[in-house]
């Protein structure tokens, strides 16, 4: 009897495959959470919002936020997704349903107050330097003379290389995780589950958290995740859905961001 060992090798192989790929992506992300993690970064603000729908009377208030953001620079420029920190990029001249009657809203934020907390819990007054609400991004540096800025480390990621990613591409995500939980830092490994390429190009991923770094298993930059906003239908609201904006687009605006003149002292 002659026994037929082919099929067997080959199912064996495609395991062993598999496995040597698990094993690249998942050392990609330990070296890159071994060496960047202290460059994600809580952002807390103070946002002065001010609202009209249609011809109601305005509405103001100021809210307070907590999000994740990214160091890019050396001098601690900090990148965010700009929506959560300025509102207004999301909702200013868009058309919602109140009561059945499509109502456009008028809407203007502003930045009161504003603070990095690093990875070692010190605490950083910043200020915000520059906006691209196309590519909803926003950038904030420490505020000029801040006493709590001269001893702070910052820890940039290497935004000098990218990667391009296209569908089913693994990826690794750097994150930390909220106050409740010690804002200690954490790592995601996902994938690519779609390219969108109009009307600009834009990756999906499953985790939805923004202001966070995407790297290739390369462990080349490869994205920055935020949010792209769009009418989720004549009057209904306004549609909201996490994506990376690829590494090209995100170098572009980093390179604006570090162009921008320091702002003066407060006084």
């Amino acid at each position: 009897m002659k026994l037929r060992f082919a099929p067997l090798l080959a199912l064996l192989a495609g395991f062993t495959s598999l496995g040597a790929a698990e094993a690249k992506i998942e050392e990609t992300a330990r070296r890159l959470f071994k060496s960047h993690a202290d460059a994600i970064v809580t952002v807390r603000a103070t946002v002065a919002l001010t609202m009209t729908a249609g011809d109601a009377p305005s509405q103001s208030r100021d809210q307070s936020v907590e999000e994740l953001g990214t160091v890019v620079g050396d001098k601690g420029l900090v990148m965010i997704s700009a929506s959560s920190i300025d509102p207004a990029t999301a909702m200013d001249g868009r058309t919602v349903n109140m009561r059945g009657t499509p109502v456009k809203l008028a809407v203007t934020s502003e930045v009161k107050e504003a603070r990095f907390i690093l990875a070692d819990g010190t605490e950083v007054p910043a200020t915000v330097v520059y906006k691209d609400r196309d590519l909803n991004l926003a950038f904030l540096a420490p505020e000029p003379g801040a006493e709590e800025a001269k001893e702070a480390k910052f820890l940039p990621i290497d935004t000098s290389a990218e990667q391009a990613l296209e569908v089913l591409d693994e990826v690794v995500v750097l994150s930390r995780l909220d106050k409740s939980m010690g804002r200690v830092s954490a790592v995601e490994c996902d994938f690519v589950r779609a390219v969108v390429t109009k009307p600009r190009r834009f990756l999906s991923i499953h985790l939805a958290s923004t202001g966070l770094p995407v790297f290739g298993v390369s462990g080349k930059f490869a994205g920055f995740t935020t949010v792209r906003f769009g009418s989720s239908g004549e009057g209904e609201g306004i549609a909201a859905t996490p994506v990376v904006l690829p590494a090209a687009e995100v170098r572009k605006a980093i390179a604006a961001a570090l162009a921008r003149p320091i702002p003066a002292p407060r006084k």
